[in-house]
């Protein structure tokens, strides 16, 4: 289901339809992405795992606890990026947290920043979250410039935060603040 598309993007919700397309992307770039994400095994990446994990994620979507989306070159199929909102807190904390890649052929094209932007505006107007958290490996430039552009802020250094790629590691942490 499209969900908005922006100058040079179509966003789709990660629905089952897309596990194909997702296990693509996840193949091709599973060299790149490795040095930012957990461990992956091969499990991981067969189309029954990835099926089951959207389903998951569907499940979890219609329970409002998270937003995840793909997105495409606008008018391709080729899947290109994805931006997860997940942990959706309501109440007085009304926060979740964000994450992101894109396809190592599209990085420094200014994608990633324009279709974030439209995807917190969507984000904001359809969930009312107040913060939007983003972390990122310390030496993740490219991640920390792209939320800087669209305006989170360093709030601070955790420790041994995640465990990446096998090791430990610590993160910056940033938010966003929403506006009501």
């Amino acid at each position: 289901m499209k969900l908005f598309s922006t100058e040079r993007t179509d966003v789709y919700l990660l629905t089952e339809d897309l596990s194909e397309k997702l296990q693509q992307y996840l193949i091709t770039n599973r060299s790149n992405f490795a040095p930012f994400e957990p461990l992956r095994d091969d499990q991981y990446f067969t189309l029954n795992n990835i099926s089951e994990r959207i389903k998951q994620s569907v499940n979890e979507f219609n329970e409002r606890k998270n937003l995840l989306m793909v997105f495409t070159i606008k008018e391709e199929r080729e899947i290109v990026g994805s931006i997860n909102f997940t942990n959706f807190v309501y109440g007085v904390f009304q926060a979740c947290h964000l994450g992101f890649s894109i396809d190592h052929d599209h990085q420094g094209k200014g994608l990633m920043h324009e279709t974030l932007e439209m995807a917190i505006d969507y984000l904001h107007e359809k969930y009312e979250l107040h913060r939007v958290m983003a972390n990122h490996l310390p030496d993740n430039y490219r991640s920390s410039k792209t939320l800087q552009s669209l305006g989170f802020m360093k709030e601070g250094y955790a420790k041994s935060y995640l465990k990446i790629n096998g090791v430990w590691k610590d993160h910056v942490l940033n938010s966003l603040i929403l506006s009501e």
